[in-house]
Parts: C-alpha cells; sequence; structure tokens
C-alpha cells in the first residue's frame, strides 16, 4: 500500500518536532506544507528547517522559488503529486508537514474548476493582482455585490484570483485540472492533526517565538530581501506574517514595539484560523496539545504499516 501521512496543525504547535522524531523511526521524507517556506531566503520568519536538518533529512519543496516571484494553489498541487510519487518509487514514505490548510485540503480533493480565459484576460487579472492589494480589490468587488467576498478572507489569494476569473470569464467552468489524492486509489491517505486543548500556551508560544525571530536578524534579512531583489508589500512572498509587517517598520510606518505586537496577534490569530480548519478534514489521529504524546503516535503509524 502507498501510505502518504500527513501532519498538519496551527502554527508553533509543534509539527516540526514531531516530523523529525517520525523521520527518525520510520522511512519518512518530509514534504513542505507552508506555502511561503518554498521561498528562498525567507528563513527566520517562516521558522524553517536549519542546515543541519537539510544535511540530516530528505525535505522536499523547500527553497524553490526566488522571493520574486509568484506561486499558487494549482503549482503545489501538481509539484507536491510528482514528489509523492518519486518518494514512493524508491520505497520511502511521504510526509507532508506544515499549516498552509487551503493548499493541503486542494491536494486531497482536488482544484476548484477553472474557467476559459483568453490570454488577454488571464493579463487584465494579473495586472490586477499585482498593482491592488487584497483589501483593495475585494472592497472594489463589494460594491457590486457584496455575497461575491462573503467567504474570502483577506489573506486568501487563490480564491480572490478564481473569484476574479469568474467574473471576468463569460464562458462555463473546464473539468477540474486536479483530481487530488482522495481520487487516486492507489493512495492510503492517513491525517495526523494536532489537537489544540490549551490555547493560552499556544499564544504563549507564539509570542515567544515571535520575539526570537526578531533576537535573530528577522529585520535584517528582510532588508537585505528587499535590497537584492527590489521587494514591495505587492510580491506574494512579503504577504506573509512577519515578512509584511516587518516591511513596514523598515519603511518607519510602525515602530519596533509595535512591529513585535503585530507579528504576535496576527500569528495568533492565523493559528485560530488554523485550527477551524479541523472539521474539514478527515482526521485520522489526533495529536493532543501541548503533551503531544508521541508514543501514542509511534504506536498509531506502526499500527497503519502492520
Amino acid at each position: 500500500m502507498n501510505n502518504i501521512f500527513i501532519l498538519l496543525g496551527p502554527t508553533a504547535s509543534g509539527k516540526s518536532y514531531l516530523s523529525y522524531r517520525l523521520a527518525n523511526d520510520f522511512d519518512f521524507e518530509i514534504i513542505n506544507a507552508d506555502l511561503f517556506s518554498i521561498y528562498k531566503y525567507l528563513n527566520i520568519g517562516t521558522a524553517k528547517p536549519s542546515k543541519e536538518k537539510f544535511k540530516n533529512y530528505q525535505h522536499h519543496l523547500f527553497d524553490k522559488l526566488e522571493p520574486n516571484e509568484s506561486y499558487n494553489v494549482s503549482n503545489y498541487c501538481l509539484d507536491t503529486h510528482k514528489v509523492i510519487n518519486n518518494i514512493l518509487q524508491r520505497e520511502k514514505m511521504p510526509l507532508i508537514v506544515g499549516g498552509s490548510m487551503m493548499y493541503v485540503f486542494q491536494l486531497l480533493n482536488g482544484l476548484t474548476s477553472s474557467y476559459n480565459l483568453l490570454n488577454s484576460d488571464y493579463d487584465l487579472i494579473k495586472y490586477i493582482l499585482g498593482k491592488y492589494d487584497n483589501k483593495d480589490i475585494i472592497n472594489s468587488i463589494n460594491n457590486l455585490d457584496s455575497r461575491l467576498t462573503s467567504k474570502i478572507e483577506i489573506n486568501d489569494s487563490y480564491r480572490l484570483e478564481k473569484l476574479l476569473e469568474r467574473l471576468i470569464s463569460k464562458e462555463k467552468p473546464q473539468e477540474k485540472k486536479y483530481n487530488g489524492l482522495y481520487n487516486d486509489n492507489k493512495f492510503n491517505i492517513n491525517i495526523l492533526f494536532i489537537n489544540i486543548e490549551d490555547r493560552k500556551i499556544l499564544k504563549e508560544n507564539i509570542r515567544i517565538r515571535t520575539e526570537k525571530m526578531i533576537n535573530e536578524g528577522l529585520v535584517n534579512e528582510v532588508q537585505e530581501l528587499k535590497k537584492r531583489y527590489h521587494l514591495t508589500e505587492k510580491h506574494q512572498s512579503m504577504k506573509a506574517i512577519g515578512y509584511k509587517e516587518t516591511l513596514q517598520y523598515i519603511n518607519k510606518k510602525i515602530c519596533l514595539d509595535e512591529l513585535i505586537t503585530l507579528i504576535t496577534v496576527s500569528t495568533q490569530q492565523l493559528a485560530k484560523r488554523q485550527i477551524t480548519w479541523k472539521n474539514k478534514f478527515k482526521i485520522n489521529h489526533l495529536i493532543a496539545y501541548p503533551e503531544l504524546d508521541y508514543v501514542k503516535l509511534s504506536k498509531y503509524v506502526n499500527q497503519i504499516l502492520k
């Protein structure tokens, strides 16, 4: 059986810790499921694995893109599917780890329909997304019909792009471009989800991690990226929590205390949204936080593999 394990949970909940313990005990190779860790040089703000971890464990879909490039869920699904097949062909097991819940959900269930668009339509959409931020686009669409954006969060660039395609296209949608792992009978999917039983501890861990990132040089990292790639808040990589706020600090729009507060609060809000995804996945095994009982988890994995 081609087993695929997926370890999900909110930011700062211990996914990396568990993934490396699993990789020590089983034939796992780690596939990144954090959108912004796909970018090169976004290290501190994404809590990317250390050089030592990269050396000692097999990782995939990290450091794939330059910081001035764009990426979307369709790219992620196709890239991940190729990596999964490659890992299985070498008789290893994929362990997908991350917190980009929507990307993993689409990977499992398939992509929403795409619309028949002319090249000029795609150019227009690219122009709109490049010139205006998500908030401006949503406000503009709200003037037309607020119901269209009622289920789109401010950072959900993928759904916003699909809405623009639907608004611009006059044709019926095409069939799905990617069917999803659940629709491929050769895979046995096992979803592990870190269940937050004490949110106060998670909030405190996020605060501590934010201060650690600042102390480790997040500001210098963003300054170098901005200088090297001429990055602005319009670039996708700079929409990551930690990076967009640091850009504001570098541009003298906020002070250092405000920077720390903004990153902390934004990360806590992200964690809250990630937790709500629990009800959308077909979870096979819950991992209680903050205990993170590895013995119980490893027994479950062993049971699946027998």
